[in-house]
């Protein structure tokens, strides 16, 4: 039996995938109408989410999927809006989290903020080349470290939720029969199983941490739904 605990980016890729993914569609989440041009988008438990946070979200996330290849302003009216519900999400669901990992007295060490933030610089080439990535994004550096803060806590928080992941040798062949198949169908040699296991185990892994942050944020999203007020 194989034993991982969430840790690094894999873990902050799931957790976006998920804030954004889940939520709780019936009429329970209570939807108001609202003025053209509202300065609030949403309530939960009473804080508020900002139209201007939102519009810097969607800003932020349009940038993460052109990286990917994928252009929202080209999408039609019915995709742009699904779009908009998913980072609507995404920032209802982070701040359930952040007001339940507050509950439950878990914080982050400056220390730690400072590590990433170091992580982070190491990847230009020095301070200038740093400082002009923060200008081009519209973004300071101390509002950098209000967002690694944030993906610290909710990632701090859901390791106290979920623990540690086992993956069983049966579960890994599973995984490799579905990847034997796909390369069989495309006509290409599959790699042998334990060539193949590192990568297998870390699939396996994300895809149940996956499953356990989704049904973290879902019992949220279900507790809370009477104090959630979209004015989108």
């Amino acid at each position: 039996m194989n034993r991982m605990f969430l840790k690094g980016s894999i873990v902050l890729a799931i957790v976006v995938m998920i804030l954004g993914a889940c939520s709780n569609n019936d009429s329970s989440d209570k939807k108001e109408s609202s003025k053209e041009g509202s300065k609030v988008v949403a309530t939960v438990n009473g804080e508020e989410i900002s139209r201007a946070d939102f519009e810097t979200e969607m800003e932020n996330t349009k940038a993460t999927y052109a990286q990917q290849g994928m252009n929202i302003d080209e999408m039609d009216k019915e995709q742009q809006k699904e779009f908009e519900q998913v980072v609507l999400n995404q920032l209802i669901n982070t701040k359930l989290v952040l007001q339940t990992a507050e509950e439950g007295k878990v914080s982050v060490e400056q220390k730690d903020i400072d590590g990433e933030i170091k992580n982070i610089k190491s990847q230009f080439e020095d301070e200038a080349k740093f400082k002009e990535a923060l200008k081009e994004g519209k973004i300071t550096e101390d509002e950098l470290k209000e967002q690694v803060k944030t993906q610290l806590t909710v990632t701090k928080f859901l390791e106290s939720k979920i623990g540690e992941i086992d993956v069983t040798e049966e579960e890994l062949k599973a995984v490799y029969n579905q990847y034997k198949e796909a390369a069989e169908l495309q006509k290409q040699e599959p790699e042998k199983f334990e060539t193949m296991k590192p990568q297998l185990e870390q699939q396996a892994i994300a895809q149940k941490q996956g499953e356990k942050v989704n049904e973290v944020i879902e019992e949220l999203r279900s507790s809370n739904e009477k104090n959630i007020k979209i004015t989108l």
